[in-house]
């Protein structure tokens, strides 16, 4: 398989670059540019910890470092701007640098530019890394060198350095990333969701929405946009798709290019391979799938149409769906007492995230949730809680971190059926779940909220889930 390249390396005269931010995206686009023999200089806001050791690292390899500010006079001399998905778009040093005229990119639009084979990108507010993992094995198992690179982990200019002539690349890419976009042009752009989320970066919905639709902003006709037929707000966003759009829905089949009837996944391979003619194809059936969630089924036929793009057959996605298991700390099933299961959800840091969560299970449900909020509306996600605890579906709530208060108003908006309970932290709720559990429940950890509060990440606050999670089961076991 073999695809375009990408946006053409580096501007003729480019000598100097400031890299603001220096989480991994930025670390990577400063070791890029200082391979090309760009003079760099790093920025951050932050002057210790992990920052102040990835500064002094690039100060060995050449780079200039400035931390603890964000100063216009670093824009002195300066080509170009990259700046790390972390840095609010309103931070007065990239407002300076596009009134100067300099340009600001993020590091995938730095990325794009030295791509050597095709791109699949995927963006929404939840389900990004399961769809882009989902894609990666999908096509790994129909003999298409693949991987995976982008918000995930594994920076996107890395993996198009690294990648062999012709390999696809399937990218993660946040709004954050996108806004900062110019010529980025993904064969196949994939928009799963958009909810509230990010308002601490973002000014408003139409900024962000308008930051998510950035992902098609150069796709042309001979390329291909997938999207979600049954979010209103991706509807309307895809309208300003030049390229032709296929849509998946797990609700309906008018209008939907891949759709669920009787129960099978099925394709309609025109729009998606741009093929004359309408054929019905089957890709697998839906409760095949390894992954519990209507939001899970959703990823899948997104990443199914993202891969037949590519010239996929359908029965070939379907097969590969089949053995994907899933990623951590997204519903992940890490404890089980024989009588109560306990999933990890710390991936879920918004409420529309943890509302898909919910719709997982039937119940009876134990949910545990809160953290930091992003300056999001917990009033849908409350009311969803209600109707489930009114149904006999939730039987507690407990709630931890800076939201807890603010959760817990939300969901005393009305009567609420069933305790809620404000409790310190993970290991308080744990001191109290043997009072409350019966045979049969699910303990769900869904958060609705970001982990910044108590842990450095998602990641270390699901690994501190699940260690209670199994430390409270084998308790359970040892009394029996």
């Amino acid at each position: 398989m073999t695809g375009r390249k990408g946006g053409g390396a580096l501007p003729d005269g480019l000598g100097s670059a400031l890299v603001v931010g220096l989480g991994i995206s930025g670390r990577a686009a400063a070791e890029k540019l200082l391979r090309e023999g760009v003079r760099v200089t790093v920025n951050d806001i932050s002057h210790k910890g992990e920052v102040l050791e990835a500064a002094l690292a690039l100060r060995e390899m050449g780079a200039q470092c400035e931390l603890g500010h964000h100063h216009p006079a670093l824009l002195t001399g300066i080509d170009l701007v990259v700046v790390s998905p972390g840095v609010p778009g309103g931070t007065e040093l990239l407002r300076e640098a596009r009134r100067r005229g300099i340009p600001v990119w993020s590091e995938v639009e730095l990325a794009w530019r030295f791509v050597r084979g095709p791109v699949i990108a995927v963006t929404g507010t939840n389900g990004k890394t399961t769809t882009t993992r989902m894609v990666e094995w999908i096509c790994r198992h129909a003999g298409i060198r693949a991987r995976a690179a982008g918000n995930i982990g594994h920076p996107f200019v890395q993996a198009a350095e690294e990648a062999e002539e012709g390999e696809l690349l399937v990218v993660e890419v946040s709004s954050f990333q996108l806004a900062h976009t110019q010529t980025f042009r993904p064969h196949v752009s994939v928009l799963l969701n958009v909810a509230e989320d990010h308002f601490d970066w973002h000014a408003d919905m139409g900024e962000y929405v308008a930051a998510k639709s950035r992902i098609w902003a150069n796709q042309r006709r001979e390329d291909l946009v997938v999207c979600n037929l049954d979010d209103p707000a991706c509807v309307e966003a895809s309208r300003s798709a030049q390229a032709r759009v296929a849509y998946f829905s797990r609700l309906r089949e008018e209008g939907a290019d891949v759709f669920v009837r009787d129960g099978v996944m099925l394709a309609r391979r025109g729009r998606i391979t741009a093929v004359a003619g309408d054929e019905l194809v089957e890709i697998m059936r839906a409760d095949c799938l390894p992954l519990p969630g209507g939001h899970n089924l959703e990823n899948a036929m997104a990443a199914a149409a993202a891969a037949m793009g590519l010239g996929v057959g359908a029965a070939m996605a379907g097969e590969a769906l089949r053995t994907f298991k899933g990623l951590s700390h997204r519903l992940e099933l890490v404890a089980d007492t024989g009588e109560v299961r306990f999933y990890d959800d710390s991936k879920a840091t918004n409420p529309h995230a943890a509302m898909r969560a919910l719709e997982a299970f039937r119940g009876p449900l134990v949910v545990i949730m809160g953290g930091r909020n992003k300056g999001l509306d917990f009033a849908e996600m409350a009311g969803a809680l209600r109707a489930r605890a009114r149904r006999g579906e939730v039987k507690a709530v407990f709630l931890i971190g800076e939201a807890a208060g603010e959760i817990a108003s939300a969901l005393q908006g009305e009567e609420m059926p069933v305790e809620v309970m404000v409790m310190g932290g993970l290991e308080d709720v744990f001191g109290r779940l043997g009072a409350v559990l019966e045979s049969g429940d699910t303990v769900l950890f869904t958060p609705a909220c970001a982990s910044f509060d108590r842990y450095a990440n998602y990641r270390e606050r699901g690994r501190h889930f699940q260690e209670l999670a199994r430390r409270f089961t084998a308790e359970v076991r040892g009394h029996e």
